[in-house]
């Protein structure tokens, strides 16, 4: 079996919905990365394979084929688009990955976009028997069916913090930290060499609309509960939604040595899981046990750890189920203040992971996301 390189990974600064990125096309985040990651890699775009991005919430169709048109490349290229909501980017890579472990590809591009701001208003067909609910206009699909439950991602957020005994101060307390963290990481500068600048007001902007760097614990007690009445995930504990493009080159050995290129990291295993739709936020965790057990290493074994942070209650429960360290996830801040942009956030977390390996001088990374409807993925890396 082949084995899999990810050579370098890029992003765009993260807008918010309505912010400063809402005037770009997801097609057109999209394609201001993949033509950066061959400038800097100095790569041709007829030497790519295949491009692989996923979106939630955009207008549907191949959008990956429309960003690679949009960023010019040739119409040889093929592009495959991938809807697996919130693990999109995610899924985006592991299919990457999977294509060249199998000989099918040497280089490929794979990543997430998306654009909440630019996001279509869906409606159900008029033969549909939904379509006379109460909201024949809908934000997102189904995600599971009715009979077993299908609560929006707040609501299930909520049932996990209810089984689980977490208080809002617990939950506060790490929104609080993680928006630390990432201030950190902003003012240190780990992050500049991932992160794309992108031209916003007439200037070049590569900084994250989202994180707080005055946020306070007075600040986060006063938000009220926006799911369920008297609960506790408020707008501070939980992410908002956002814009952004993000991609990683991936290469068999072979087009490592072709092209001259230098790995960041080497692909040992990742995996897909279910659980119950009701307790969606719970996904990472099986993903996590999958990837240990798949690779035979113990949690011990791993140095940093990216879990995407779209609600506080995740990430204290994978920590707690898991009996991992809360230090060794999200070193780097989460997405409680840097964004969550749906189609993207996969393989963001992936680029966040890959840049506290390197800054750390670890050896081993694994990043997992959770996905409505009870799914999730995730990902084992090995510094090169």
């Amino acid at each position: 079996m082949k084995t899999v390189y990810l050579v370098d990974g890029l992003r765009t600064p993260i807008g918010k919905t309505g912010g400063m990125l809402k005037k770009y096309l997801p097609e057109m985040l999209g394609a201001k990365v993949l033509n950066g990651l061959l400038e800097r890699n100095k790569i041709e775009a007829d030497q790519i394979d295949q491009v692989i991005l996923g979106n939630a919430v955009g207008p549907g169709g191949n959008l990956s084929r429309v960003t690679l048109l949009e960023a010019g490349w040739p119409f040889s290229i093929p592009g495959i688009t991938i809807d697996y909501q919130c693990g999109s980017g995610m899924s985006s890579v592991l299919l990457g990955c999977s294509q060249i472990l199998s000989g099918q590809a040497e280089l490929i591009v794979a990543g997430g976009l998306e654009s909440t701001s630019l996001a279509p208003i869906r409606q159900f067909c008029s033969e549909d028997p939904r379509y006379n609910s109460e909201k024949p206009v809908f934000e997102r699909a189904p995600f599971s069916p009715s009979s077993i439950g299908d609560p929006d991602m707040g609501e299930g957020a909520e049932n996990l913090a209810k089984m689980m005994g977490f208080s809002r101060g617990e939950l506060d307390t790490l929104a609080l930290q993680s928006h630390q963290k990432a201030t950190k990481t902003l003012k240190t500068g780990i992050l500049d060499r991932w992160i794309l600048p992108l031209e916003v007001d007439g200037a070049d902007c590569k900084k994250d609309e989202s994180i707080r760097e005055k946020i306070s614990e007075k600040l986060l007690q006063r938000m009220p509960s926006v799911f369920v009445k008297g609960g506790v995930v408020t707008a501070g504990n939980a992410c908002l939604t956002h814009d952004g493009a993000a991609a990683l080159l991936l290469a068999s050995g072979e087009a490592v040595g072709r092209y001259g290129l230098q790995p960041i990291a080497k692909f040992v295993t990742g995996a897909h899981v279910g659980t119950d739709p009701n307790l969606f936020a719970l996904a990472p965790v099986f993903v996590i046990k999958k990837l240990l057990q798949d690779s035979q290493l113990v949690a011990d074994k791993i140095d940093a750890i990216e879990i995407n942070e779209a609600f506080a209650v995740k990430i204290l429960a994978c920590a707690k189920e898991l009996k991992i360290d809360l230090s060794k996830i999200n070193r780097l801040g989460g997405a409680l203040a840097y964004g969550h942009p749906y189609g993207a956030s996969g393989t963001m977390i992936i680029i966040h992971l890959m840049a506290t390996l390197q800054h750390y001088d670890q050896k081993f990374g694994l990043a997992a996301i959770g996905v409505g409807g009870g799914v999730g993925a995730g990902i084992l890396l090995e510094r090169c």
